[in-house]
């Protein structure tokens, strides 16, 4: 008996825990803006919650996050109010939010619930509600002298820097790094576009690296800094340029569109030296090589006979031409060789299409022999030089030289 007495006395606090008091119910009112906000800037919302006696645990809060919107709670979000309700005083808690649209147009947060812990007027215990807020909307815009800007950039203050390691005079291979830094006021540094364009030039090679972002607050002010790391690999050699950076952005304190800039980098690469060939490549170049040989060798061993054959055979019937003999009749006079000459001149005239009007040669022969040989004292020096002339004569007159050589293959 005693065990069910101390089981019914732990149940009966969580029932009532769990039971909703319909008397009276916590108040929950939204503080919004009812102004257009600018993008990028901060909205106050500000979320009360009252019970006419006091909560044992906090109410939950909602947390309004949702898509193009940033939602920061400020420091000391949270802190006890009071206020009187039909002439009593009532206790709660109010939340501070700071809400900063990213787009523009209008937001509506849709339903929204919270849950809310207090202690029941009659019998103090727990009792816990779930309260829907009231509708919240926010309209956001762009000043008018910013609505051209893309990207959008709202802020107080911004600047552009950059920094290159690395030389600028680049090997194949080499690598230089680039990294832009923007510092962003008035706003958080998320809407900062992406710092480095695209690359796509084929003598270098980009590897990007992810963009880091710092953000600050001083006094529900935002302000931080976005930085863009990005190696370039030089691939071929050439002349290149990481091009220069230009952003607008509009300034909330003058009212104006300002730009920032960054100029580009020049670079001149060298285009990459020969590298000794891989073991692979050295395998392909020798089979190819044995490949090249092996076909020479068996050209030069059909061909080289069939060469020497038709050399052979032309050799064979210059011989035996009337061009070869008047050659041996040529050089027979030159060298004044007489026996040579009769010799060749009988081949000659073998070998010719008319062998007459040989006369001439043979008087000019037989004077030189008679000259040579003869038993006269007083006889004079051979005339070479008129069988010579003889021979020419005979040689230009027409049907007198020799027939052209045959053909080698009739």
């Amino acid at each position: 008996m005693r065990y069910a007495l101390l089981l019914i006395s732990y149940l009966l606090p969580c029932s009532a825990f769990a039971q909703t008091s319909t008397a009276i119910q916590p108040q929950v009112t939204v503080e919004a803006p009812s102004e257009d906000v600018i993008v990028g800037q901060p909205a106050i919302l500000r979320i009360k919650v009252l019970v006419p006696t006091f909560m044992p645990s906090p109410p939950i809060f909602p947390t309004l996050e949702q898509e193009n919107l940033l939602v920061r709670l400020p420091e000391r979000a949270s802190g006890p109010v009071s206020e009187s309700v039909s002439g009593e005083t009532w206790s709660g808690v109010q939340r501070s939010y700071r809400i900063y649209p990213l787009v523009t147009g209008t937001m509506d947060f849709g339903p929204q619930e919270m849950m809310v812990t207090f202690a029941d007027p009659e019998s103090n215990n727990p009792t816990q509600v779930s309260v829907p807020l009231p509708p919240i909307t926010i309209n956001a815009v762009v000043p008018d002298g910013a609505r051209d800007l893309n990207p959008l950039i709202i802020a107080t203050g911004f600047e552009l820097t950059q920094e290159v390691e690395g030389a600028t005079e680049m090997q194949a291979g080499d690598a230089i790094t680039r990294r832009l830094t923007a510092r962003i006021s008035g706003t958080s540094p998320i809407m900062i576009p992406q710092l480095i364009p695209e690359n796509h030039d084929p003598l270098l090679r980009p590897y990007p690296k992810e963009p880091r972002f710092n953000e600050t607050e001083d006094r529900g002010i935002l302000s931080g800094q976005r930085a863009d790391e990005t190696v370039y690999l030089a691939q071929d050699g050439g002349e290149t340029q990481l091009p220069s950076v230009s952003l607008q952005w509009f300034n909330l304190t003058t009212n104006t569109v300002e730009t920032v800039e960054v100029e580009a980098v020049n670079l001149k690469l060298a285009a990459p030296k020969p590298g000794s060939p891989s073991g692979d490549t050295m395998i392909r170049y020798l089979f190819w090589a044995v490949v090249a040989v092996v076909i020479v060798w068996a050209i030069l061993r059909w061909s080289m006979p069939r060469y020497r054959n038709w050399q052979e055979a032309r050799e064979k019937a210059y011989r035996a031409s009337p061009d070869f003999a008047l050659s041996q009749l040529r050089r027979a006079l030159r060298d004044q060789d007489l026996s040579a000459a009769y010799s060749a001149l009988e081949t000659w005239k073998r070998r010719c299409e008319d062998p007459q009007g040989y006369s001439g040669l043979e008087v000019c022969l037989a004077r030189i022999g008679s000259t040579r040989y003869g038993t006269d004292k007083n006889r004079k020096n051979p005339n070479w030089s008129g069988a010579v002339a003889a021979l020419d004569a005979l040689v230009s007159t027409p049907n007198k030289h020799a027939q052209p050589l045959p053909p080698l293959n009739p």
